[in-house]
């Protein structure tokens, strides 16, 4: 279990990017697990949810994923802190010798993911895809199609098994089938999957380094992101006195050490 900071009430990883990727590449996790990317979303959901948060604290890790948790992080004073993207992350773990699963999106998704990951990752070790049964979240558990699914996993051993469904729904999978998986670790990415599939709804790089990837991804896709985003706007809004708070405190003590010196 990673050392965690706390952003509300949910435990995030203190990591950054560079170390997110040497320590999955060098298997220094335990098994089985699972990997969960919370942003600003999955943590207003968590803060709400009993049952999401627990998900989270059970988690082998739980990704920084979005500048706000990297400058909140930072104001704990965290400084190796840095946003875990899950597809920068999995295009690198891809470059290694570790083996992947794809379990997630639908039929024509995982096929444009297949043709796309065959010619930018020929030597990639991918033993599969496959693309869930659309079900309610309080109907993973019990599922027989995704029981069956993981059973077929579990049976070719893939290093990494990448989970691409929405959250908090992906997390509760996660969560339901990770003992099933011998070997495995479980990644939950989400939308990650489109972008494998659409490196046209990609937000530039200058954009996502000043903060702004989400009003790209928004502007890209507003049927899909805007009740979430709109749900976690509310979110900051709600909870702007305790950011502010932190950021008083840091200020405070930053002050008193310059003072000290």
């Amino acid at each position: 279990m990673s050392r965690r900071f706390k952003f509300l009430s949910v435990g995030i990883s203190v990591i950054g990017f560079k170390n997110a990727v040497k320590q999955i590449s060098a298997r220094n996790y335990p098994l089985p697990g699972y990997v969960c990317f919370a942003d600003t979303f999955v943590v207003s959901q968590a803060s709400k949810d009993v049952g999401l948060n627990a998900i989270l604290a059970q988690a082998c890790m739980v990704m920084p994923d979005g500048k706000p948790l990297q400058w909140f992080a930072r104001l704990q004073g965290h400084k190796e802190v840095t946003t875990v993207s899950g597809l920068h992350l999995c295009t690198s773990l891809l470059n290694t010798g570790m083996s992947h699963y794809f379990y997630g999106a639908d039929d024509k998704v995982i096929q444009k993911i297949k043709k796309n990951l065959t010619i930018k990752f020929p030597a990639a070790k991918i033993l599969g895809f496959k693309a869930p049964p659309y079900l309610k979240m309080e109907d993973l558990k019990d599922s027989a199609v995704v029981a069956e699914d993981i059973y077929a996993i579990n049976k070719l051993k893939p290093d990494l098994v990448w989970i691409g469904i929405s959250s908090p729904k992906q997390d509760y999978l996660m969560h339901h089938f990770y003992t099933q998986l011998d070997k495995s670790l479980l990644l939950g990415v989400g939308g990650v999957f489109l972008y494998l599939a659409d490196d046209s709804l990609l937000s530039p790089e200058w954009l996502k380094n000043l903060g702004f990837r989400w009003l790209y991804r928004l502007i890209k896709e507003p049927r899909r992101l805007w009740p979430k985003y709109y749900k976690a706007l509310g979110f900051i809004i709600k909870n702007a006195g305790h950011f502010l708070s932190a950021f008083l405190s840091r200020s405070r003590v930053s002050r008193s050490i310059s003072e000290i010196v």
